[in-house]
Parts: structure tokens; C-alpha cells; sequence
């Protein structure tokens, strides 16, 4: 068995194709199937079941995937250590992220270490917060920003900073900007924009509202959006008030399009999370981007 044969496997199983996976590790197909037939007849065991409509693997095979990864991941780790040794910092990390850290908090942070690394890539997906850590033990991306814990048994999740969720409301004059409201005045008296269903925001302030003894199913939710900026420009024109980061906000409450809501009761602050998969040999780079996160947002005032 050689690296070959198991990337070649790999990608046969990620893409679902032997034409798209030779194509991806420029091989010609040929190759491909030669490969994965000499790994079937090495392992004595069928991987792929193959037919027409598609490529899937035995149970055999998905076993070995999993396995395969961690190999691939072995082999990418130690070349990336030895490198480290003589300074040389260089490669890709992969990141998966919920909207608020995808849109406000990495691009801030990516900018920062690339002028101290400029030789290290970013591939940056944003997913849904129930999904994350799932790709994340599934080794999709090598680490994850999350505001939430959301249960996955096989990752570990690891605060790194906080922020404040605010109530916002359009300047139309129906809302004081002076006084302060209860939850139940803001709540119940006014049409709510939130957040789609499986959201960690949700998740949070729906906690919060139960934690006030606040009825969920008084709330006039009309609309909801699985974004930040769709919910504030939503609050911009007049379909109600929302919760939102105040990372997503800030700007528009400096040019004066939205006002925050001043309430009696003081709103949790969230917390956002490093999700990582348990027991597992992460790069040199990942440490190094940890590393460097961590030291720079304690620095900052």
C-alpha cells in the first residue's frame, strides 16, 4: 500500500466518481482504477461498490476511509512539522465557520496572521451551526469557529472570545432611545425578525428569553433569516426588531440606520468556540494559528 493508492481512494469516495477523482489528482482514470483495484487486492476486500448510477463504498470500505483520511492527514502533518523546523511556515489550512465568525471575526484575524505568515492559504467555508462540528469529526475542515456548543461527541470545543448580543429597532421614533423596556414590552407588543431554526444565535436567545419566563409562542415572528445582515436590513425597513451580534451591527448603528434597544434585563453575552476533532494529530499550522489567535485577542484593550 502506498500514499498513492489511498488518495486516489479517497477522492474516488469524496467525489463519487473515478473520472472526477482522477481528474482532481491528475491521474487518468485508468490509473485510478488500476490503483484501487491493487489496494482492493491488497486488503483482500471489495471497497467500492460500483454500478452504473454510482460509486459508493462497502461497508469494508468505509471503514478504510476513515482510516485513509487520518493517514493522509498523518502524512501532510509530519511534512508540515519537519518544515516548521527550519522556519518554513507554508501551506493550506482549512476552516469551516458559522455566519458571525465567516463574516466579522475571521476576516480580521486572517488579514493579521498572513502579514506575519504570508506563506499560509486560507480556504474558508461558511456552514450551518448544527453542521459544523460534524464536519469537523468527519475531517472536512481541520478546525471550526462556532458560537455555541452544538453536541458532537468526537469534538472539543475550546472558548476563545465573547461578544454582545444587542436588540436593534429601525429610527422610526416608535422606540425610545432613552428609556429602558422589559423583555415582555419589547417582545410581545412588536413584530419580532429572527433567525432560522438550528442557529447557535437562536439557540442562545431563545434560552434566554425561557431563563425570563418569557412565552415563546406570544412572540410575532413574521419573518426569519439565516444571516445577520438580512435581519438588519430587515430591522432597516420597518419589519420589526431582532437580536443580533453586535459585531454585524456596529456599523450601521455608527451611520445612525439602526438603533440599539435599551433593556431592563442585560442580554447574555456569546461565546465563541475553536471546534476541534478529539484525539486527533493536528498540523503545526493549526497549532500556530491557535496559538496566534489566542495571544492576539488577549492583547487587545
Amino acid at each position: 500500500m502506498d500514499f498513492g493508492q489511498v488518495e486516489a481512494y479517497v477522492k474516488v469516495i469524496e467525489l463519487a466518481s473515478f473520472s472526477k477523482a482522477a481528474e482532481a489528482i491528475f491521474m487518468s482514470q485508468s490509473s485510478v482504477s488500476i490503483y484501487i483495484s491493487s489496494l482492493e487486492k491488497e486488503l483482500g476486500a471489495t471497497l467500492i461498490n460500483r454500478s452504473t448510477k454510482e460509486v459508493t463504498p462497502t461497508l469494508a470500505g468505509r471503514m478504510f476511509y476513515e482510516n485513509a483520511k487520518e493517514l493522509l492527514a498523518l502524512k501532510y502533518n509530519t511534512i508540515q512539522r519537519i518544515k516548521s523546523l527550519s522556519g518554513n511556515f507554508s501551506g493550506e489550512i482549512n476552516v469551516v465557520a458559522s455566519s458571525v465568525p465567516a463574516q466579522y471575526i475571521l476576516p480580521k484575524i486572517i488579514a493579521c496572521f498572513n502579514n506575519v505568515y504570508p506563506d499560509v492559504s486560507f480556504n474558508v467555508k461558511q456552514v450551518e451551526s448544527f453542521d459544523l462540528p460534524r464536519q469537523i469529526a468527519s475531517q472536512k475542515a481541520e478546525i471550526g469557529f462556532l458560537g455555541g456548543v452544538v453536541g458532537e461527541d468526537k469534538c472539543d470545543f475550546r472558548e476563545f472570545m465573547t461578544e454582545k448580543m444587542i436588540f436593534i429597532a429601525p429610527y422610526n421614533k416608535e422606540i425610545s432611545d432613552s428609556r429602558e423596556y422589559s423583555l415582555e414590552e419589547i417582545l410581545y407588543e412588536h413584530n419580532f425578525v429572527s433567525r432560522e431554526k438550528g442557529s447557535g444565535a437562536r439557540f442562545q436567545y431563545e434560552s434566554f428569553f425561557l431563563e425570563q419566563n418569557i412565552d415563546l409562542n406570544k412572540i410575532n415572528t413574521g419573518v426569519s433569516f439565516d444571516n445577520n445582515q438580512s435581519i438588519i436590513n430587515a430591522v432597516i425597513n420597518g419589519l420589526g426588531i431582532s437580536i443580533v451580534s453586535e459585531f454585524a451591527a456596529r456599523t450601521f448603528i455608527e451611520q445612525q440606520m439602526i438603533m440599539v434597544i435599551k433593556l431592563q434585563a442585560k442580554l447574555p453575552e456569546r461565546k465563541f468556540y475553536f471546534v476541534l476533532k478529539k484525539n486527533y494529530s493536528r498540523s503545526h499550522l493549526i497549532e500556530l494559528f491557535i496559538d496566534f489567535i489566542t495571544n492576539e485577542l488577549l492583547q487587545q484593550p
